[in-house]
Order: C-alpha cells, then structure tokens, then sequence
C-alpha cells in the first residue's frame, strides 16, 4: 500500500477524534479524463531509462557499474501512480450539539479541491466516485425524532428506481427492522436533482432513500447502551442481504442496485458517481442551511482495480481510503482462514440475538458471525473493491472494541524500509 497511515486512521477515528481550527479552501477542477488512457501502451519519458533499479540486489555478483541487478518494472507502472483523494475537515467550538453549516461548506470546498486527484468516465462529466462522511444532521431530520427517541438510528440506502422492485425491498427492511425490535419510523426520500449528472451516471443512478428507527426498548439512552444500539444496527444491516436474497429480490441489469451506504445512529454518508463539484447539486439536502455537522471526512476516487458504479463511491462506512491494498488476495485469504476459527462456545442459534447489548457484544467479539451465511452477509466478498472490503473488517474490529488506530496498525502494517 502507498498511503499514509496517519491520514488514514485520522479518517477512521474521527468520529470521535476532531481537530479544533478550520479554514474557507478555495476549489479547482482537474478531473483525469479516463478516455486518455482507453488504450495504447504506456511510454517512458525517452529523457529517463526504462526501468528503475531498486537499492537490494539479488544474490549474485553485480557487473561493472551495476547498483543493482533487480528489475522492478517499466517507469511509468512506478513512477506514474494515481490514488484517490481524501481527507477531512473538523471544528469542535462552533454550533452547540449539532456543530454548524458552515462545517459542511468548508469539506465541500476542500472535496473541490481534490477533484485532481480523481478521475471521470468517457462522456467527461460522470465520476469515478465522490462523497463525504459527516454526523448525522438532526436539524434537517427534525421531524423523525421524539422525546423518546432523540437519535434514531438513519439508514442511507440505494434502491432499484423500479417501483415495484423498490417497495419489494422496503417491506422488507421494514420487517427485519421490525423482527429484531428496531421501531420503524418512517421513510423520507432524499431530494435529488438527476439532470446535473453525466449520461453514464444518469443511466444507473438508483433510487436514494433514507429511513429511520427507533432503539430497542431493552437499551437506555446513554453512551454505553448507544455502542449497544450501534451494534445491532450493524448486525441488522448485515441481515437485509441475507433476506432480500432469500426472497428472491436479486436482479441482473442496470437497475440492480440495493446497498446500504450507511445505517447509524451517529454518521451518515451522502456519495455517488459523480465528481466533486457535482455531489452538493446532486443531493439538495448538502445545500440546506439545516444540514449541520462538527466534522466532514470527504473522498475523491481514483478507480483502479473496479469499474466506477454508485456502491463503490467513497468515504465507505467507516472509512475514506486512499491507496491500493497489494496484498489484497492474501489478505481475504487469512479472514477467511479465520472464519473456521470462530468461538465453539457460541452457537449459530445465538446469532439470532441482535438487540441484547451482551448478546451483541459476545457475537461481534467473538467474531462467530463470518461462517453463518444463512444468519448475515460474508465479511468480505472479491465482488466489492478493496477498499470496501478493508472497510468491512475494520468496522467489525471497531465494533469489537478495538481502538481505531490499534485496528488500522494491525490491518495495514507500516511499509518496510522505503516501500
């Protein structure tokens, strides 16, 4: 991996880590048009050689003015990289509870300023991938809460634009929610504006929705039971895929998508396929003066290893990563040796339980939720990028109590030497 790691565990753990000052960033457009590079061979400056040499050496003697006799690759596969950009914007001091607007103008501001560092489709205005992380603006969802429920927890969900398929799922949610005594409140569409994006966008942009839900009744309302709530709403949301696939609500065409990009009592994440500039024309509610926030963590995507789709957009659900995971494969293949290892002591009964706060506590702890696929979805799955998968192993390492930046150290280890 080539990113840092103290970018990335900031962005990990700012939820609950803010840095106090912030400045107004101006914005600047330099998207990477994906067309230049359809075809066609790379091709070395014929002002530099056409590799590079490493500082080690394979064991053998050098010839004469060798520095070394490794050959690690053409030029531009090492010089020439490209990686997403991300980072994030914080003030503590300002706007009481629920922190200030002005908050989120400056991260959509900085997010402008990382449109360099990501790239656009063939029709030059569709984006690999934007979006921000921010808390939750309760402002704005005034309606949905209560005197007994001050912070319900919010799903931001993609849905089929098919009416009929997209009723099908949210009956569905609706009735998992119900099952694992999370309160359904209600439903509200997210006001969108489809004219502002690009054609490739346009033609698979699915159907934005939110929804909230009450905590269970066996939880009170304070920080510790609210890890609690935290808990079974990540358990429930690693539920709806199991259901919808058991109730045949699987589609193979461009108007598949069902994906949960956020479900959570204290973050939400507005992203989609667009570029930076877009993101706050595309989703009306980023221009209301009601949407306030103390933090903003905000992404710019460079895709490499996946074509650009909606799900795949970043920050993900905990994270807004930067870099390419080299040791991908190795990497899924020890989680899923692990899978095998799960605590003996705990039944797959047991994972009916997502509400009960020790019950979820021992489940996610023990970490016996990965070989159940009739109770939760996989981990991971080769099908997402990879980020989204590093994604999903540091959010059940966070919810198993781990410390951001322990989880961070352990998943992506500091590089050796100069790597």
């Amino acid at each position: 991996m080539r990113f840092s790691i103290g970018l990335l565990a900031s962005c990990g753990a700012l939820a609950t880590a803010f840095v106090q000052n912030t400045s107004p960033l101006s914005t600047q457009k330099a998207s990477v048009d994906r067309t230049k590079f359809a075809s066609g061979p790379f091709v070395a400056d014929e002002r530099t050689p056409s590799h590079v040499s490493s500082a080690l050496s394979m064991a053998f003697d050098l010839k004469d003015g060798q520095v070394s006799n490794m050959f690690d690759g053409p030029l531009p596969l090492l010089k020439e990289r490209d990686a997403c950009g991300v980072g994030f914007i914080a003030n503590t001091q300002s706007g009481g509870e629920f922190g200030t607007h002005k908050v989120l103008q400056q991260g959509l501001s900085a997010l402008d300023c990382m449109e360099h560092r990501g790239a656009c489709g063939g029709d030059g205005e569709s984006g690999d991938g934007a979006g921000i992380m921010t808390q939750i603006p309760w402002k704005l969802f005034e309606e949905y809460r209560s005197d007994s429920c001050q912070q319900p927890g919010v799903g931001m969900i993609f849905l089929p634009r098919d009416e009929e398929r997209r009723d099908a799922v949210k009956t569905m949610i609706e009735e998992v929610c119900t099952a694992n005594e999370l309160d359904f409140i209600g439903w509200r569409e997210v006001p969108v504006d489809p004219s502002v994006l690009g054609p490739m966008a346009r033609d698979v942009v699915p159907s934005m929705w939110q929804f909230f839900v009450k905590a269970p009744r066996r939880l009170e309302d304070d920080d510790d039971e609210r890890d609690g709530f935290e808990r079974t709403l990540y358990l429930v949301r690693r539920r709806f895929d199991v259901e919808r696939r058991n109730r045949g609500l699987v589609w193979d065409d461009d108007d598949s998508d069902v994906y949960v990009a956020s479900f959570s009592s204290r973050t939400i994440v507005y992203k989609g396929m667009v570029q930076s500039c877009v993101l706050p024309k595309f989703y009306l509610d980023l221009e209301n003066p009601d949407y306030t926030t103390k933090f903003v963590i905000y992404h710019r995507r460079f895709s490499t290893n996946t074509s650009p789709r909606w799900p795949l957009a970043q920050p993900m659900r905990v994270v807004g990563h930067n870099g390419e995971i080299n040791t991908l494969l190795g990497n899924v293949n020890w989680i899923k040796a692990r899978e095998a290892q799960k605590d003996e002591t705990h039944s797959s009964d047991e994972v009916d339980d997502l509400v009960d706060y020790d019950s979820t506590e021992n489940i996610i702890t023990s970490c016996n939720t990965q070989d159940i696929p009739s109770k939760l979805e996989p981990l991971i799955d080769l099908g997402r990028s990879d980020s989204a998968n590093l994604d999903a192993v540091f959010e059940l390492m966070c919810q198993s109590r781990h410390r951001a930046p322990c989880a961070l150290m352990a998943l992506v280890p500091t590089a050796y030497e100069n790597e």
